[in-house]
């Protein structure tokens, strides 16, 4: 009887759920003009159908983030896709709005910091190919290995023609000025060569065997390094921006560099940039503001998964992970937009976007701040906590202060009478290169709430008024951020 009594209730408490979502998805209809609909991205969202993503059953559970890493070996590499290279210099030119790069050898599918994302348009020449297996895809990549020391996707790039030769770049400064706060400053090149962005001054450990975990957003200096390049002038005015405090060039002709150095004002406070190709051919470098506060600043919230992509599956499978992203992606705006921000989603309906579209939606969209939602799962179901996850520096600080709100409430609300739950909630502000957190235009992190795949926790996540201590803790999270000095 007991047994029957508490199926009831746990069917009763699902449904409950699915129809509270399904009464939000209605609610938004009365609100477009806060959201990005999704006929503003019509054209990038993905209309094959396929079945929902399940998680993987086998290998050692060594969980992490919203999906489940393990430690069985890679698949029998298949046969090379792409075509051979051709004898000599093979120039390739960047096809995708947006290109990510890896590292520059050949057998690693490593992500580093330092692995700058390349615009359309970007032209660099190719020093071999190799293929990887993705273990966050679950499928093996074909890539080209360029002359600037990185490798890039096949699927991003063209050939040029074989007649296709340039020589030494040389950069030149058109105009620079401050907007609205951002530094922004034109570039003309002979030709569109590649580029790097790093930080200067910033403190790295390793742990868990991956590099570049920080304690703290300690860099000084922010540097773009064009490759190929023998030749930059031109002065830059810095003075109305608040993020730097000084720009100039340092060209190395043996290695055919160059590279513009802008030391910051104060240390670790820097909010990002954005570089484009402009119609006339000049290069558009921005070097974002700092946001005045939480009033008036953009948020973009991106609920993890949808559609076809279910991800994680609680109670058995009667609750999706996706339908609780929203539900909770919804009490965060609602808490956001009572501290008078104003906030973007990148899907506002149950709707399938791919990583990169979700990339794409935010890049068009030019956020303060970018916040990817989701629920844990582990194939451990006594697992429990919260987390968060940053990848670029800069998007440590706020990493940091929404995993400490949301630990807060953990500890002193959910777990308050549970020690040993109390004492065990918190699972870190970690480094991963999760897609959604490779972001280099603003700091960009992934939540993970609750595991969907602990029913207990569950059942703390289908309460809408837990999901709204949650949305408030998330942006308090976000406004301690802002609010630094």
């Amino acid at each position: 009887m007991k047994k029957r009594l508490l199926l009831i209730i746990t069917v009763a408490v699902v449904l409950l759920s699915v129809a509270a979502v399904a009464g939000i998805l209605l609610h938004f209809g009365s609100e477009p003009d806060a959201l990005l609909t999704t006929e503003d991205f019509g054209l990038l969202l993905n209309q094959t159908s396929a079945s929902a993503q399940t998680q993987p059953t086998d290998g050692t559970d060594q969980s992490i983030g919203n999906y489940i890493e393990t430690t069985t070996a890679a698949p029998t590499t298949p046969a090379p896709t792409t075509a051979p290279l051709p004898a000599g210099r093979q120039f390739c030119v960047i096809t995708s709005p947006f290109a990510d790069t890896w590292s520059g050898l050949a057998s690693d599918d490593t992500f580093t910091p330092m692995c700058t994302t390349l615009v359309q348009g970007t032209i660099d020449y190719i020093t071999g190919q190799s293929r990887v297996y993705d273990e966050e895809e679950k499928e093996w990549r074909d890539f080209y290995l360029l002359a600037s020391g990185r490798k890039v996707r096949t699927d991003a790039v063209q050939f040029l023609s074989p007649d296709a030769n340039f020589g030494d770049n040389a950069v030149t400064v058109v105009s620079s000025e401050t907007q609205n706060g951002d530094l922004v400053i034109r570039l003309r090149c002979l030709w569109q060569a590649p580029y790097s962005f790093e930080f200067s001054g910033q403190e790295y450990y390793t742990k868990n065997n991956k590099h570049y975990h920080i304690n703290a957003f300690t860099a000084d200096k922010i540097q773009f390094t064009f490759y190929h390049t023998t030749s930059a002038q031109g002065d830059i005015d810095v003075s109305g921006s608040t993020t730097v405090s000084n720009a100039y060039w340092t060209v190395d002709t043996e290695h055919k560099t160059a590279s513009l150095t802008m030391p910051l004002r104060a240390v670790g406070r820097y909010y990002g940039y954005t570089m484009r190709r402009e119609a006339d051919g000049t290069l558009s470098l921005t070097v974002k503001r700092k946001p005045a506060g939480i009033s008036g600043a953009r948020i973009m919230l991106d609920p993890g998964h949808g559609g076809k992509d279910s991800g994680a599956l609680g109670f058995g499978g009667a609750v999706y992970e996706s339908q609780v992203n929203f539900a909770l992606a919804v009490a965060t705006k609602q808490a956001l937009e009572r501290r008078g921000a104003t906030v973007l989603f990148t899907r506002v309906d149950d709707v399938y976007l791919s990583l990169e579209e979700r990339k794409q939606i935010a890049r068009t969209a030019n956020p303060d701040v970018f916040l990817s939602i989701h629920c844990n799962a582990a194939e451990n179901k006594t697992r429990f906590g919260t987390s968060t996850y940053y990848f670029r520096p800069l998007s440590q600080p706020l990493a940091a202060s929404v995993y400490q709100r949301l630990l807060s409430v953990y500890q002193n609300d959910f777990y308050a009478g549970d020690w040993t739950r109390r004492s065990k909630a918190g699972e870190g502000a970690n480094f991963h290169p999760f897609s959604v957190t490779r972001l280099e235009e603003c700091p960009s992190i992934l939540i993970e709430t609750g595991y969907v795949t602990n029913d207990a926790e569950c059942t703390l996540l289908l309460s809408a008024a837990n999901r709204d201590k949650l949305g408030d803790a998330i942006a308090a999270g976000i406004a301690d951020y802002l609010s630094r000095e």
